[in-house]
């Protein structure tokens, strides 16, 4: 009877939790406001999503919310710090990371560069969600990882002052599409990068893209050089459907040998599951 019970608790909180989230009739939402607000809006849809993907309806609720308030042209701005649990020692990081992100969107950034400033906030949010729920470090990294991205292409579209033309732009910082446990599938979050890859190419103009792929050293060599490859293989699928030229893409596989985190054979190491993508300016 008890089991029986919490079976239909668990039904009806299920079933009050889609009551309350209409994600794809926010998403269809006519947007009100600004085009960084427009793309704020389906950004948080994008998290709502994911959030309800994985059962966490009170996150899911919370970015439908937000989805909801840029389409009505309603933001508030990055989530307040203090609204979030954080672990010890994080939150000097991310106390730096908002105050970044406000100084780049009061500066003109929503105006100057609407998408990539969207992506900042959205992304900073998606940080903090991830860190408090502390369960799912690659979803901490690819959240944080877009966020600096996208705060990155921000703040150079507001840099004063016209640059010689003789003078090339630098390049960005190396950029991270981290993956799950054994998995060379792109997550949602991980896609937030990926996106971030191609604003950044269309921006920075670069000669080409070098990839490089790793996985940890849990497990067989061979295997997990094969996962790297298929890891990077579905990079490239991705940023080529967004329109980068194969001619482009400067391809390497690392695997277990020389990871970016130094560890022990057969450790498990989110940090050595990814993809590192660098600019080269061919010079």
């Amino acid at each position: 009877m008890k089991a029986k019970l919490l079976t239909v608790v668990s039904a009806a909180a299920f079933l009050s939790a889609c009551a309350n989230m209409n994600i794809p009739g926010v998403r269809d939402m006519a947007d009100e406001g600004s085009a960084f607000d427009a793309a704020l809006h389906q950004n948080y849809a994008d998290l709502a999503q994911a959030e309800y993907d994985e059962a966490d309806w009170s996150d899911a609720r919370y970015f439908t919310d937000r989805s909801k308030m840029a389409a009505m042209s309603q933001d508030t701005g990055p989530q307040m710090i203090s609204e979030r649990t954080l672990p010890e020692g994080t939150m000097s990081e991310v106390e730096v990371a908002r105050s970044d992100l406000l100084a780049a969107l009061d500066a003109g950034g929503r105006e100057k560069a609407s998408s990539a400033a969207a992506r900042a906030q959205s992304s900073f949010d998606c940080w903090l969600q991830e860190l408090e729920e502390n369960i799912q470090q690659e979803d901490i990294d690819n959240c944080r990882a877009a966020f600096y991205q996208a705060l990155a292409i921000v703040q150079a579209e507001l840099d004063t002052g016209p640059a010689p033309m003789a003078a090339p732009m630098a390049m960005p910082v190396p950029m991270n599409v981290y993956f799950g446990f054994d998995s060379a599938d792109l997550s949602g979050k991980a896609m937030s990068v990926v996106d971030g890859i191609v604003e950044a190419y269309g921006k920075y103009e670069p000669e080409m893209i070098s990839l490089v792929a790793y996985a940890d050293r849990a497990g067989d060599a061979m295997y997990n050089d094969m996962l790297a490859k298929s890891r990077v293989d579905a990079v490239v699928k991705a940023l080529r459907g967004a329109g980068i030229p194969a001619s482009k893409l400067v391809i390497s596989v690392s695997g277990e040998a020389d990871v970016p985190v130094t560890t022990a054979d057969g450790v498990a190491e989110q940090g050595n599951r990814v993809v590192t993508v660098t600019f080269e300016d061919g010079m």
